[in-house]
């Protein structure tokens, strides 16, 4: 009978020492999640704008479907803007476009050599 209850404490002590690391392989890595989009647009992304029309996320995106709705910026130079109801930040893309730089009234897009800058509209 004592033969027995150390055999039972051994199998609950390797149980516990082995839940102990299969536990701790879960925890060892913290796993980003990223949504791989295959090039297609995001599913949760909006497809109409705030002009009434059907956004197109294409490469074949133009330049006057672009809308620059919002830039926030901060004292670290951690800028983001809205475009066409998107959050962005620099080194995005928007169709063949690519964030350049958001300052406080614009934002700088490239798209192969070809700059072109969205500047914030004034309310009145």
């Amino acid at each position: 009978m004592k033969n027995s209850f150390y055999k039972n404490e051994k199998m609950i002590l390797w149980t516990i020492i082995i839940m102990i690391y299969f536990i701790s392989l879960g925890w060892s890595e913290e796993k980003k999640f990223v949504y791989d989009d295959h090039g297609k647009r995001d599913p949760f992304w909006p497809l109409v704008g705030p002009t009434g029309f059907i956004i197109n996320y294409g490469a074949d995106l133009q330049l006057s479907d672009i809308v620059l709705e919002g830039i926030m910026t901060d004292q670290n130079g951690n800028n983001i803007a809205i475009i066409n109801a998107m959050i962005v930040k620099p080194n995005d893309k928007i169709g063949a476009y690519i964030v350049q730089r958001i300052e406080k009234d614009r934002v700088v897009l490239i798209k192969g050599k070809e700059q072109s800058i969205l500047k914030l509209k004034k309310e009145d």
